[in-house]
């Protein structure tokens, strides 16, 4: 009776937000579990401001992308792409091995390391003599980013009480989400009074705030010299699938879809790919997890967030590349137009990690898929080459705002629900190699559609299967089992 009571009491909340902190951590809490607050208040500072530079990164280089082809010039803007998709395919790429290496070697150690790729290959990338040099630095950057962002989760969830883990993990993807949203607002304000080079040498000081408040606060694990070491054979043949499979976008341009190239290309994009899933199945700890594709609410939640990655990801650079040479605004009054994204989604955060618990995934995240769909189907269907800024474009972005906000923390949140403690840190690694996934395909999609110029239906093609990704990332949500649901 009383076993059966405990089930039932504590079925509100998956398993997964139910592991308790490990006995090396129990200094931070006493025996009723109340939690040191300080203590916990500076690992989520350094935990998630390196969580956030990582996604900001991304979106900052949206903003800095008509910048950087006034830099190089002699460079197709499909090439140009390379300078988003290196960083997005090495993190992706990388994320779930990067977890093992923090399962084996130490979340703080390798969350530490981390900060220091990132902050030495984002100066490299501000003081990069050529274009090659950027993707190279770009690629290592993607390395950094991989290496901290699971063990920053890890370690944060370590001074989270159980009863609070929902909630932060919320939190914690709200923060991601917001880093997004915000790197065009704060990146064109440094692209233009800098230049592009330093939305980069502004990294560094950043990740030191993060180290220094992490140093003396962050838990640690100890090493377990028994934990498998990660697929990294099969993490590289993950990259270089991506890879294809983004360049064969690209090149639809220029080669059309029935070309050679491009359809050999995608064949061995799609080879690489099989092979694999395929050798992850020998493998104890596989570049992808095959073992949790079994998990319906982790399925259908990484769909959701590679759909909505792909969309937002396209939307953020089609909208600068809109405002800055279709409407001619500078890259300051274009950021500075981008905004009320980031600030709507900065009010919204506190809020959706509880709304989800209280009322569900779908309750909260299928209206606002469907609310970031009309709002990018608005600039589809309504922008013109008249600037209209206040009657047109500030209502749909606050539309899609709210879609950002609603969805992005919560479904990041839903994909771990039902996985099993042990896997935790995977499941949610997984999670965001569907979001850099998605951000890559979102990308080489646009730049295929937009072409080179600035051609006004180009634009509201590009929007229009944008905000498809809206409903269709709503239809996954739906099917995502929620929490307290019977199995």
């Amino acid at each position: 009776m009383t076993s059966n009571g405990t089930r039932s009491k504590r079925s509100a909340l998956p398993a997964v937000f139910e592991v308790a902190p490990s006995a090396s951590d129990s200094n931070l809490a006493t025996g009723t579990g109340d939690v040191d607050r300080w203590r916990a208040r500076l690992v989520f500072l350094s935990t998630a401001l390196g969580a956030f530079l990582v996604t900001a990164n991304v979106s900052t280089m949206n903003v800095a992308f008509p910048d950087l082809e006034q830099t190089f010039v002699d460079t197709s803007r499909g090439s140009l792409t390379w300078v988003l998709n290196a960083y997005t395919i090495a993190f992706a790429a990388l994320l779930i091995p990067a977890g093992r290496l923090a399962d084996r070697f130490g979340r703080r150690r390798v969350f530490m390391i981390g900060l220091g790729v990132f902050a030495l290959s984002s100066m490299l990338v501000g003081a990069a003599p050529n274009f090659s040099v950027v993707i190279l630095a770009r690629l290592i950057q993607g390395v950094g980013g991989a290496l901290l962002t699971p063990a920053s989760l890890g370690l944060l969830l370590a001074v989270t009480p159980d009863s609070a883990r929902m909630t932060t993990v919320a939190k914690w993807g709200s923060l991601t989400a917001l880093g997004v949203a915000t790197g065009p607002a704060v990146g064109s304000l440094i692209v233009n009074a800098y230049g592009w080079r330093w939305a980069f040498l502004l990294l560094p000081p950043f990740c030191l705030l993060a180290y220094l408040t992490g140093k003396a606060t962050l838990p640690g694990n100890a090493p377990n010299d028994q934990a498998p070491f990660p697929d990294i054979v099969g993490a590289l043949l993950l990259a270089i699938s991506m890879a294809l499979l983004a360049f064969s976008i690209v090149q639809v341009g220029p080669w059309g879809w029935t070309s050679p190239g491009v359809v050999s290309t995608l064949l061995l994009s799609l080879v690489l790919l099989v092979f694999t899933f395929v050798k992850g199945l020998k493998h104890k700890a596989p570049a992808i997890p095959t073992h949790l594709f079994r998990i319906r609410s982790l399925n259908m939640a990484n769909i959701a967030t590679a759909i909505q990655s792909a969309g937002l990801s396209a939307s953020i650079l089609v909208n600068v590349l809109w405002l800055t040479q279709g409407w001619g605004y500078s890259i300051r009054t274009a950021g500075l137009a981008t905004a009320p994204l980031p600030l709507f989604v900065a009010c919204m955060a506190p809020f959706v990690g509880k709304l989800g618990t209280r009322y569900g995934v779908r309750v909260i995240a299928v209206p606002g898929s469907f609310s970031w769909g009309i709002g990018v189907l608005m600039y589809a269907l309504f922008v013109t080459e008249t600037p209209n800024y206040w009657g047109l474009w500030l209502p749909s972005s606050i539309l899609v705002a709210i879609g950002v906000a609603t969805t992005f923390p919560i479904i990041s949140a839903a994909a771990v629900s039902e996985v099993p403690p042990e896997d935790f840190a995977v499941g949610g690694s997984l999670n965001q190699v569907g979001r850099q996934f998605g951000s890559t395909i979102g990308v080489a999609a646009l730049i295929t559609m937009v072409g080179s110029g600035v051609d006004i239906d180009a634009f509201h093609n590009a929007w229009f299967v944008t905000a498809a990704t809206g409903p269709i990332a709503a239809l996954a949500v739906f099917f995502i089992r929620e929490p307290n649901s019977n199995k």
